[in-house]
């Protein structure tokens, strides 16, 4: 295994997956737009970045002359199709044990009339007139199985660059360790620099969303940790980015739910969003079940004696 270029080549799908958003959102945060409609501005970043991981994740491979195996592409249905639903109901568990958490330690907070859903309607004359837990169910189903296939559609752009590229290549830099205990390190490492690369979008919105404070940041770094763990999980043993592309869109569909159940604001660094430290209460009990599960990262054909498992590198993922 050549370390110094695996290196390189990190460093290159760094250069471009925080060099471009970056720079546009500090380009944007110093614009007029950002004074005169700071959530337009923030929508207009965000752009910018789910766009480019996956160009970074072709530059690398460009510029290194790394050739196209590998990519990940393939969806690996047929085999992995149980990896397929872990990564689809699995948010949806974690978002609803981490709300139904806060709710029973902040009961003030919940909210049994639904008035922020109530408000969401109250253009619509015959939504307003039906029982809002019925209209809460129903955009709790349409969630779970409309909005989770078009985020991930859009997820996919983010996944083709973490877990189908920057993962494998930090296992092997971990390859000393083992390879279950590599990928371990790298699902982790993946989710730390996931989520710094989002701190901009962050700290952007600390200008229009109540609660946003200088901790935010550290807080949500803790929830994007944990949902990297699953995240490589499916797709380590599905040798797919399409089941993290499938989990990343159900996570980003799911934390929408818990804040309808709300009565006021939302206590950020809290929840009931996941991104909260007791809202995302469910993603670390789940990453923590992976992370201390010996085999969770090593599918069954690739156990092998411990002597050959430190040279299993990113080709036989």
């Amino acid at each position: 295994m050549d370390t110094r270029m695996t290196t390189k080549r990190i460093l290159i799908y760094l250069a471009f997956s925080f060099g471009i958003p970056w720079t546009a959102a500090l380009v944007i945060s110093l614009s007029s737009l950002m004074s005169s409609n700071p959530a337009q501005a923030v929508a207009l970043a965000n752009i910018f970045f789910i766009s480019t991981p996956w160009l970074g994740n072709l530059a690398a491979r460009l510029i290194t002359r790394e050739g196209w195996e590998h990519l990940r592409l393939r969806p690996n249905f047929r085999r992995s199709w149980r990896f397929y639903l872990a990564a689809w109901l699995l948010p949806v568990l974690a978002t609803v044990v981490g709300g139904a958490v806060f709710y029973l330690l902040f009961s003030r907070s919940f909210d049994p009339n639904l008035a922020a859903l109530r408000k969401l309607i109250e253009g619509s004359p015959s939504a307003a007139a039906m029982n809002p837990w019925v209209i809460f169910l129903s955009v709790a189903l349409s969630t779970i199985f409309v909005t989770v296939l078009i985020n991930t559609v859009v997820s996919m752009g983010e996944e083709f660059g973490w877990r189908a590229y920057l993962l494998p290549k930090l296992i092997d830099r971990f390859a000393g360790s083992g390879y279950a205990g590599g990928s371990r390190k790298a699902a982790l490492l993946t989710g730390v620099i996931h989520g710094v690369w989002h701190w901009p979008l962050i700290l952007m919105s600390m200008r229009f969303v109540p609660g946003v404070t200088i901790l935010t940041p550290l807080v949500y770094l803790v929830y994007i940790c944990a949902l990297s763990v699953l995240l490589s999980w499916v797709a380590l043993r599905s040798r797919s980015a399409w089941p993290a592309a499938l989990g990343h869109g159900a996570a980003n569909a799911a934390s929408t739910l818990p804040g309808l159940l709300l009565k006021g604001q939302a206590i950020s660094l809290i929840g009931p969003d996941p991104t909260g430290l007791i809202g995302g209460v469910g993603y670390t009990i789940l990453a923590l079940v992976l992370l201390f599960n010996r085999r969770a990262f090593v599918e069954e054909k690739e156990v092998r004696p411990e002597s050959a498992r430190a040279v299993v590198g990113v080709e036989n993922i």
